[in-house]
């Protein structure tokens, strides 16, 4: 809902109470503070499971969703952001990867793909279903019906999430050690491949606050009509689901930073072809090769925070990690919303991305990163 929908409300905002790009992209930026909250959600979860950390989430979400047709002002618009998004790391990526690797780890590639394809199923539905509530009534109805969609995520949750009770609490079982293994935060700090995975992500991350919400005003600001925009939109969410699966895979037989490289190098290609869509074939192309390498990202960042580390003490140390990710939340919905209002157009946030993944090729390059086998 937060990338692949979320520009479907910037000029519905802009036409309602005069705001810039910039102040409604800066709603984003809100994500940083849900970095700051991860370490502690993390915690948590190694300590009494995954469940109550995805339920409390999910409906913390839903709540700031319901509340958004009361609106008046922007601080209102930022108030709410902050409920949506302090959470945000609750209801997905901590849980997720926990999960994944506790039940699956043996074949975590591909479940970590198959798992995360959640977040691409989204911005596959999302988007025409989110334009078809715009047509037929207001960004208000369709903030309401997201709400109600949420709530039922949670309750959902409550009831279908399990995990090994071996797994809540390792130091009830004498041979729980054997099931789940991995570094101290202690251990962590201490490691230098540890500073290079989190430098990596923070700036592959990037590209969700400073490109994928963007990706619709962006081709519709280069002449593309609407309706094509939205497709293409649903393009790159579909090929998102894809390339999870498929780089997920593949890790089980590479070590996930080479195959995390190739998801950056086609997210650089991806961006170059779609950036001035004139051409229609480059614009699918583009589009297509920059979801299913984008895609990939979203599995890849967990799977090699396990394989370098481990499992046991994951909640701890990707919560510690998406505290560093504050910063590519932060910075790029501005960097984003500053490129259209000074330029009227994302060139420049679309060419500063494609440094930052060419940085990040050049640290898995020299990085190298000590696989933690797992018993």
């Amino acid at each position: 809902i937060s990338n692949y929908a979320f520009s479907f409300y910037i000029e519905p905002l802009q036409v309602e109470f005069g705001w810039t790009r910039t102040q409604i992209n800066g709603a984003l930026s809100m994500w940083a503070l849900g970095s700051l909250t991860a370490p502690f959600l993390g915690r948590f979860m190694d300590k009494n499971g995954s469940r109550q950390v995805i339920v409390f989430s999910l409906l913390l979400m839903a709540l700031s969703f319901l509340l958004r047709p009361l609106m008046t002002e922007l601080w209102h618009w930022y108030g709410l952001s902050v409920m949506q998004f302090i959470c945000f790391s609750g209801a997905a990526l901590l849980p997720a990867g926990r999960l994944v690797g506790v039940w699956f780890p043996k074949t975590r590639g591909r479940v970590m793909g198959l798992t995360m394809m959640g977040n691409n199923f989204g911005g596959l539905v999302m988007p025409p279903i989110v334009s078809l509530l715009l047509l037929v009534g207001s960004w208000q109805s369709s903030y309401l019906i997201l709400g109600i969609v949420t709530v039922g995520l949670a309750v959902f949750s409550f009831f279908a999430i399990r995990e090994p009770e071996v797994a809540k609490d390792d130091s009830r079982y004498g041979t729980s050690t054997s099931v789940l293994t991995g570094w101290t935060m202690r251990q962590v700090l201490r490691n230098r491949a540890f500073y290079v995975v989190t430098l990596v992500i923070v700036l592959g991350n990037f590209i969700y606050s400073m490109v994928l919400s963007q990706v619709f005003v962006h081709l519709t600001t280069e002449g593309i009509s609407k309706g094509v925009a939205a497709a293409a939109l649903s393009v790159l969410a579909a090929c998102g689901m894809a390339g999870k699966l498929v780089f997920g895979y593949i890790t089980e037989r590479v070590p996930t930073r080479f195959v995390m490289m190739l998801s950056f190098s086609g997210q650089i290609v991806g961006m170059l072809l779609f950036l001035n869509p004139a051409n229609p074939i480059m614009m699918w192309v583009g589009v297509s090769l920059f979801g299913f390498c984008m895609g990939a990202f979203g599995a890849l960042g967990p799977l090699l925070v396990q394989e370098s580390f481990g499992i046991k003490y994951f909640g701890s140390i990707m919560g510690s990690i998406s505290l560093a990710m504050a910063v590519s939340f932060a910075l790029g919905p501005i960097i984003a919303g500053l490129s259209f209002d000074h330029t009227g157009q994302y060139h420049i946030a679309l060419y500063t991305m494609i440094a930052m993944l060419g940085l990040g090729i050049v640290l898995l390059t020299q990085a190298r990163v000590r696989p933690f086998g797992e018993s």
